[in-house]
């Protein structure tokens, strides 16, 4: 009676095999990146979606130490059973996206799919490596419309109770009312399109693509993920405030508009630089333990 393998050595047909199924996969998904591509181009909280598979490659590269190479390409049969469920339940989304017409799950089916592939071609290894390349494409992928709608009707109104309150300390007499702030001489109205999503989601796939690289304790990476949104919403609040200040001092509607541009365009720097603060804040949270070496060095292990 033969026994079975415990481990699965991939020979060089079953990688070309592999190619087949990658590039069949990928015939099958092009209306699916057809209508990803469109979306960035057209929608501007997904435009980011571009950056997205370079930075994801570029992690992989970054890993590319740990990816699996030569006698170290063995995968349990274990992991090529959990890959191939990946798969199906990809592929079960995919077919599901199809019956409903929705474009959101047939792009979200791509998820289990490439982590599937990962695992059922490298196993364990292989998902060390590219495990945050795969979690990153997430950015790349539009939100359901239920949550973002409801994203966006939340930080609209947080960006105009921050803002009216931020002009009140800064001595401008401003009411909110709804998503409008009165001011003294005119109204300033914060639109849909100021909610900030665009920024949050930017500056959050950011946020993460630096928990990655950075060599940083636990703690310290979660605390910077954490903050992301309240970074992002500060961001947006000083765009919002820059602009009221402006509008109040009652200055020609083109200067108001490049104002409001232009605090469009810094937003995102300025919320790099806060990040970097904080970087250095934490940087400086070290406490020592009894044998004096850094408590943080512990938490990092």
């Amino acid at each position: 009676m033969t026994s079975i393998p415990r481990n699965r050595v991939w020979s060089l047909p079953d990688f070309a095999m592999v190619g087949i199924i990658v590039l069949a996969l990928a015939y099958a998904y092009l209306a699916v990146f057809a209508e990803l591509v469109g979306d960035w181009s057209s929608n501007p909280d997904m435009s980011h979606g571009y950056f997205v598979p370079v930075v994801a490659l570029w992690l992989l590269w970054l890993r590319s130490e740990m990816a699996p190479k030569g006698e170290s390409w063995r995968v349990g049969w274990g992991w090529v059973l959990a890959g191939g469920a990946a798969i199906s339940l990809g592929a079960a989304l995919r077919v599901g996206g199809i019956l409903f017409r929705s474009t959101t799950v047939e792009a979200w089916s791509l998820m289990p799919i490439v982590a599937g592939l990962v695992m059922a071609l490298g196993g364990w290894k292989a998902l060390r490596w590219a495990w945050p390349s795969v979690f990153f494409l997430v950015f790349m992928l539009p939100l359901p419309s239920v949550i973002g709608g409801m994203l966006k009707t939340n930080l609209q109104s947080i960006a105009t109770t921050a803002s009216c309150y931020s002009l009140q300390v800064l001595g401008i007499p401003a009411i909110s009312e709804g998503n409008v702030i009165w001011l003294s001489t005119q109204a300033v109205g914060v639109a849909e399109a100021c909610n900030g999503l665009r920024m949050l989601t930017s500056f959050f796939a950011i946020s993460v693509a630096a928990c990655f690289v950075l060599d940083r304790p636990i703690w310290q990476k979660v605390v910077l993920v954490l903050s992301a949104p309240m970074i992002g919403v500060i961001a947006n609040t000083f765009r919002i405030t820059l602009t009221g200040i402006v509008y109040e001092q009652g200055v020609s509607e083109s200067v108001s508009e490049f104002v409001h541009d232009f605090a469009g365009w810094i937003m995102m720097p300025l919320a790099i630089a806060i990040l970097m603060v904080e970087l250095w804040i934490l940087s400086g949270l070290v406490l020592p333990d009894e044998s004096g070496s850094p408590y943080e060095e512990q938490l990092s292990t």
